[in-house]
């Protein structure tokens, strides 16, 4: 199977007008393009990367492999790694696999997958994310002959998930599992979890668990429901696996728990109902999972699909029908056998996806407010963190808060504004791909094309004299209005004060 995996507008014064203008040159041509550093196949190379920074590295992959391994192993801190093909310096928008699991990690990526080499030379495109500042060894290894694995053991009893993941694993101790990461060498309360970040008053996801104290109260004043379940992941719109479960009510209304089997569209893209089979009788793997099939269909990249943390048939990319990928490794996947359209609804019944879209607005009044205005600020932050601005998160969010909200009279400047400001930092940190912005980046580009997008050009906006010069422009062009208004008031009274000719 080759699956391709493929308003309202606010008015603004001249001086709005001005003032975008200068932050659009000074967003232009800030994040200057690191070059991508060569990998050797087949060698693990140790690296150091700052906290919301990157590393990039390209590899040649031999026309001769069928499968590739890449190998990622943290010595501390939590670095993230981006794959690609196809796009240079991936990043969370671009990447078409990522990495982002604490602890050791490895991602087999077989010939057969969609986008595995677009061309000859094949060569893959890897960028490391800091998340925090972080120690690792990467490398890139031919595993045509191997048996594809993900969970592989390095030595027995020791599976790569296990090193250096914050927990000393007595098995994995050895030299081929890295001495464990150094994980003997330290001991934390859960993997991922350092020492120190439990009760220092910000809330660590790792760090959320019951050996832990639930992250001594930093996310929340309760114990949590389950491992991995934050207070703000139920009924946050996204179906949650480690809060799908009774003890967390199921994510709120997040995994359709509630949701019948009435769907209304020819296609079934608004089906949300529990079918979790195929018409052979295989059974479905979870849309949130990469094993035994990697894809792309996921809650990131298909939003409003009804995917997330379950494995209930769905139909997210305009397929015939709803269908879902197997567990079987010989089949990729399969189309369910689901009723017809409307077959199984009750009378005046309406199927539960056009429910929820309908009752969607900009902004509830909610304490604290909820919608999709909140999740977009929420999701993209103060703008300074590429990790927060340049996400597939961010990126959605602003695609649903853009739907919601440029027609919304009361919350449309408040959208507008924090658009316009997310719109500058993604300039700002060279991430320009969110179709939410494109507009906007196409008049970027444009400037950017008249030279107006230098690197030069953006210390100039960015430095106190020219902020001191536009300000002497706009007393200037005060001045002169002023003038020119008392040179009219003037010739007005020397005409109404004028001697007529018949009068000499």
């Amino acid at each position: 199977d080759q699956r391709g995996e493929s308003r309202l507008r606010r008015q603004r014064s001249p001086m709005a007008r001005l003032t975008a203008l200068v932050g659009l040159c000074a967003a232009l041509g800030v994040r200057a393009q690191a070059s991508e550093q060569a990998l050797e196949m087949g060698k693990l190379r140790s690296a150091f990367v700052n906290e919301d920074s990157f590393q990039y590295y390209i590899v040649q992959v031999p026309s001769s492999s069928n499968a590739i391994k890449v190998k990622l192993v943290p010595s501390y801190g939590d670095p993230d790694v981006y794959l690609s093909f196809s796009a240079p310096e991936p990043d969370d928008l671009t990447a078409t696999w990522v990495m982002d699991d604490v602890g050791a990690e490895e991602q087999v990526i077989k010939r057969d997958a969609v986008d595995f080499c677009t061309g000859e030379p094949c060569m893959l495109h890897i960028s490391v994310y800091g998340y925090d500042e972080s120690e690792y060894m990467v490398g890139v290894f031919d595993a045509s002959s191997t048996t594809l694995k993900i969970e592989s053991e390095c030595a027995p009893g020791c599976k790569q998930d296990m090193i250096a993941d914050g927990v000393c694993q007595p098995a994995c101790k050895t030299s081929s599992c890295y001495d464990d990461g150094g994980d003997c060498d330290k001991q934390n309360c859960a993997p991922g979890c350092d020492e120190g970040w439990v009760g220092d008053e910000y809330c660590d996801e790792a760090c959320f668990v019951e050996a832990c104290n639930w992250d001594g109260g930093d996310c929340s004043e309760n114990s949590g429901c389950n491992t991995g379940c934050l207070p703000e992941y139920i009924n946050d719109g996204e179906c949650d696996s480690e809060c799908n479960v009774a003890a967390c009510s199921f994510d709120g209304d997040d995994c359709f728990h509630g949701a019948t089997e009435c769907y209304g569209e020819a296609d079934g893209s608004d089906y949300r109902g529990a079918k979790n089979s195929t018409k052979s009788g295989k059974e479905c793997q979870a849309w949130d999972a990469q094993f035994p099939q990697q894809h792309t269909r996921t809650h990131l990249n298909y939003p409003s699909g009804g995917l997330g943390g379950h494995n209930y048939c769905r139909n997210p990319d305009g397929e015939t029908a709803p269908w879902c990928y197997t567990v079987d490794m010989e089949l990729r996947w399969e189309y369910c056998n689901v009723a017809q359209p409307w077959q199984h609804c009750k009378q005046n019944e309406v199927p539960l996806a056009t429910q929820q879209a309908g009752a969607v607005q900009c902004l509830n009044p909610t304490q604290p407010p909820s919608g999709p205005l909140p999740r977009f600020e929420a999701a993209c932050g103060n703008g300074e963190s590429h990790a927060d601005v340049c996400s597939r998160t961010c990126c959605n969010a602003a695609k649903a808060a853009a739907a919601y909200c440029a027609n919304d009279e009361i919350h449309s400047g408040r959208h507008q504004d924090y658009k316009m400001k997310i719109a500058f930092s993604m300039l700002k940190q060279g991430c320009n791909s969110c179709e939410a912005f494109s507009d906007f980046f196409g008049n970027a580009h444009l400037l950017d094309g008249l030279g107006l997008g230098s690197k030069g050009m953006y210390r100039f906006v960015d430095s106190f004299g020219f902020k001191l010069l536009v300000a002497s422009f706009l007393i200037m062009l005060i001045m002169l209005c002023v003038i020119a208004a008392s040179i009219a008031r003037y010739v007005w009274q020397r005409r109404q004060y004028a001697m007529p000719e018949s009068a000499v």
